[in-house]
């Protein structure tokens, strides 16, 4: 089954309580709303839904269902503006956290590639007719024990540099759908 056009650049977030939005309410797994179900705040509920999901990041609408009271009584304006420096925020967090995964990863990258050098050149030396009077098993147990060592030394630059920032554009992503979005509000409909 598709979602239709509109569907897909809509989200749509269910509260009880607009304080609900930026701060995490207490678990009320019998609230209509998710978040509150959760115990989790409106926004991390919101940015739980986006990470990853390229369809969701299309969005272009975020609609807020409040009760009655609430949804008369909100000011799109000043929540707007809250939720734009909220997101501007967290924005400069995540490129002052990604800048400094890189910056980490090449000094690491840096110093395992020393130890890389370093434990070949060891594995290389029980290879070569310096040991040959070593008995054969220490000996290639040496050899390729030194060479997996520097391998696996490797191991963590590649982690930093390549898969740790994955996590932290995909967070930039999530929140960069949330500061382009619309915001409107809506009575919410009664449970069933």
């Amino acid at each position: 089954m598709s979602e239709s056009p509109r569907a897909a650049e809509e989200l749509a977030l269910r509260l009880t309580d607009p304080a609900h939005f930026f701060n995490a309410p207490r678990v009320e797994p019998s609230s209509p709303s998710d978040a509150e179900a959760l115990g989790v705040s409106g926004l991390e509920h919101l940015l739980g839904l986006l990470h990853l999901d390229k369809q969701r990041q299309r969005a272009r609408l975020l609609t807020l269902l409040l009760p009655a009271a609430a949804a008369a009584g909100f000011n799109v304006a000043d929540f707007t503006r809250a939720l734009r420096r909220h997101i501007d925020l967290r924005l400069q967090r995540e490129r002052r956290e990604l800048q400094n995964t890189y910056r980490y990863g090449w000094r690491v990258a840096g110093i395992a590639t020393l130890l890389l050098a370093t434990s070949l050149g060891l594995s290389s030396i029980f290879a070569s007719d310096l040991t040959e009077s070593m008995r054969p098993l220490l000996r290639k147990t040496f050899e390729y024990g030194f060479e997996i060592i520097g391998w696996v030394i490797m191991w963590h630059p590649v982690d930093v540099l390549v898969f740790n920032p994955l996590g932290i554009r995909a967070r930039i992503a999530a929140l960069q759908t949330l500061a382009s979005v619309a915001i409107e509000v809506r009575e919410a409909s009664a449970p069933k």
